[in-house]
């Protein structure tokens, strides 16, 4: 920012900017970065990307997916990096392209020509840029085969988060990346690593799994990744199997996976920066990272998951928990984290073992220690879901290849978030002023007793979720209020007056027996809602019983993503502050494709207002209409 010098190093990480001899210009952790206007965030630069999605054969487990969907040829996608008050300047697939001095440049090709896709970045606000979210049927049609559709938006939040294809279950056969907006912290660290992250992995397409959810059975994911890579144990006959293994090479005590080596059956392409594609023989393998005694490491984690949630934690390490989504939070210590699907959290971790191992008791530092991905009771179905997924060493004395003998240090089994009263902001919010009638704005999450569009599916309505690709919401908004004549599952906030009050959204899975209509069996949903932070009144694991707590309103938890107990509800409350059409839906993939999920509509009559140009929109739909696939549609469209 023109005039200011950066505050931030490892001794201030609350610091971010200040005017040098100036108390007045100082951005840190207690700037208002929610608040709407330029001058709570500070001016940045432009950061601009090209992104591709592709099918690629991939096999990040070393178990090949022939039909992998991927940005740039890799898995995961980039790591996109801004600072905090960037202009992020995006594009899908990409033309030629002139990089300027500030500008951060992937060339690309787009390589599927029978699906679209859209890109939607998880829990970024999109002020005033609903068009920019990035859900097709909603914000805009799906990009065509050889279009572009370029996004651009304020990274006006601090913290770190994923973007991924809202197309379909796109997201979970690949496509998707992290996001790091770089800004001021709540506690002091040294160094930090690329995100890390954690998800469930299906070797054949994700389609095929949909289907078995909406003929009513549980799909099954195969491994586990950390950080984009895990060993699964398969056949070395199995012509899928990346690897040959000659466990006679192996010493005593060397996971078997690093005696492997890659098999020319697989190959993984990776794009050089001079543009060059190379093909890189892979085998998969374990997540490491080292560790240097007593210096301080960030950890940024994402649940990317289809369906698992997952406990993390290391071995002898606490976690000091310091965001939770995009929102810094006052430091708290715990052994291990839940992790819901779209959750993300900041960690750091001090690199001194707390010698609890017996093992590691002589010499912390002549030890490995396991990183562990453990899932959650009830929440997740993986073949093989060995919770050991990642090595910590310590440099220089050991060798990654040397299997851990530290123990796990926690019995937290439970599908269950984080403690609200542990999630408390740094930026304090009160949500005592509610302006909607809490009735009105209570849904259920549920299976519909008939068959929509051949199936039985979720649904957070009177039905289930199902959009028209071809006319996205957007480009209806204008329709003179009748909403419901065009918009399928969606529910009105456009009446209330908002004026720094708050409006309810309560979601309720906890009396489905009990509703006519409603069938199936309590189930925990990670509801994610788009365009807004939340503040949660109320996380019950029983029956709802019309009755909301009112101590939950002082600064209470704040995030973008959190967890419908199964039997239990949600109360959630948000600002009126940003027109547009959101969507709001549980992140289980299957679920959300099969139609768990509403629209809000926000604002109606000043959504295009804050807009403006809609022609983009417009031209993309143009693009998917010449594309002209002709099929069933099975999925919800999001």
């Amino acid at each position: 920012m023109k005039g200011c010098r950066s505050c931030n190093d490892r001794n201030d990480r609350e610091c971010w900017l200040e005017r040098p001899n100036s108390k007045s210009v100082r951005y840190d952790i207690n700037t208002p970065y929610d608040m709407s206007g330029d001058e709570f965030a500070p001016d940045g630069i432009k950061r601009e990307y090209w992104l591709e999605v592709s099918v690629d054969a991939i096999a990040p487990d070393g178990f090949l997916k022939p039909l992998g969907q991927v940005f740039n040829h890799t898995y995961p996608g980039p790591h996109l990096q801004a600072w905090w008050g960037d202009q992020i300047i995006c594009s899908v697939p990409s033309r030629s392209f002139q990089a300027s001095d500030n500008t951060q440049v992937v060339h690309v090709t787009n390589k599927v020509p029978n699906l679209g896709t859209t890109i939607h970045w998880h829990g970024i606000r999109q002020l005033n840029t609903t068009q920019q979210d990035g859900v097709n049927g909603v914000t805009q049609c799906p990009i065509a085969f050889g279009e572009t559709y370029t996004y651009s938006f304020r990274a006006d939040q601090i913290s770190h988060t994923w973007y991924h294809s809202h197309y379909q279950t796109q997201y979970s056969d690949g496509v998707a990346g992290p996001l790091t907006i770089y800004g001021p912290s709540s506690a002091n660290w040294d160094e930090t690593f690329t995100p890390i992250m954690m998800q469930d992995w299906v070797h054949d397409n994700t389609s095929i799994a949909f289907k078995q959810e909406l003929g009513r059975s549980i799909p099954l994911a195969d491994s586990i990744l950390l950080g984009g890579t895990n060993t699964f144990k398969c056949d070395a006959l199995n012509s899928s199997c990346c690897r040959s293994c000659d466990l006679s090479n192996c010493k005593e005590g060397t996971d078997e996976a690093f005696c492997c080596k890659p098999d020319d059956r697989c190959y993984r392409p990776t794009l050089l920066p001079n543009g060059t594609i190379i093909e890189q023989k892979q085998v998969g393998g374990i997540f490491n990272r080292t560790f240097q005694e007593g210096k301080r490491y960030l950890l940024q984690l994402i649940n990317a998951s289809a369906d698992a949630m997952f406990i993390f934690a290391i071995d002898d390490h606490d976690l000091l928990v310091i965001a939770a989504d995009l929102v810094p939070i006052k430091p708290y210590k715990s052994e291990s984290l839940f992790i819901a699907i779209g959750q993300r959290y900041q960690v750091i971790v001090t690199a001194k073992p707390k010698k609890k191992s017996k093992v590691c008791q002589a010499d912390v530092k002549k030890c490995n220690y396991w990183i562990r991905t453990r899932i959650a009771s009830g929440c997740g179905n993986v073949a093989q879901d060995n919770e050991e997924t990642g090595i910590i060493q310590y440099s220089p004395n050991r060798n990654a290849r040397d299997r851990p003998d530290t123990e796990a240090h926690t019995d937290r089994e439970g599908c269950k978030d984080e403690p609200m009263e542990k999630l408390r902001p740094i930026v304090p919010w009160n949500a005592s002023d509610l302006r909607n009638s809490r009735e009105d704005y209570t849904f259920v999450a549920a299976f519909d007793d008939l068959p929509t569009h051949g199936a039985y599916r979720w649904e957070l309505t009177d039905k289930p979720l199902f959009l028209n690709y071809s006319s996205p919401s957007i480009l209806n908004v204008d329709n003179n209020g009748h909403f419901h004549d065009v918009y399928q599952a969606s529910v009105n906030y456009t009446n209330h007056a908002w004026n720094g009050g708050f409006v309810y959204l309560v979601i309720d899975g906890s009396n489905i027996q009990q509703i006519a209509g409603k069938q199936g069996v309590p189930a925990a949903h990670p509801i994610h809602l788009h365009g807004h932070d939340f503040v949660i009144l109320a996380q019950v694991d029983s029956a709802f019983n019309g009755t909301i707590p009112k101590n939950q309103v002082d600064n209470p938890t704040r995030r973008d993503t959190a967890l419908l107990y199964g039997g239990g509800y949600l109360a959630l409350a948000f600002k009126l502050d940003n027109p547009g059409v959101w969507l709001v839906h549980c992140h289980i993939a299957w679920h959300a494709s099969s139609g768990l999920a509403l629209q809000i509509i926000e604002r109606q009559d000043e959504i295009i207002g804050s807009i403006g140009d809609l022609n983009p929109t417009r031209e993309t739909c143009k693009g998917w209409e010449r594309m002209g696939l002709k099929f069933h549609q099975e999925d919800s469209g999001i």
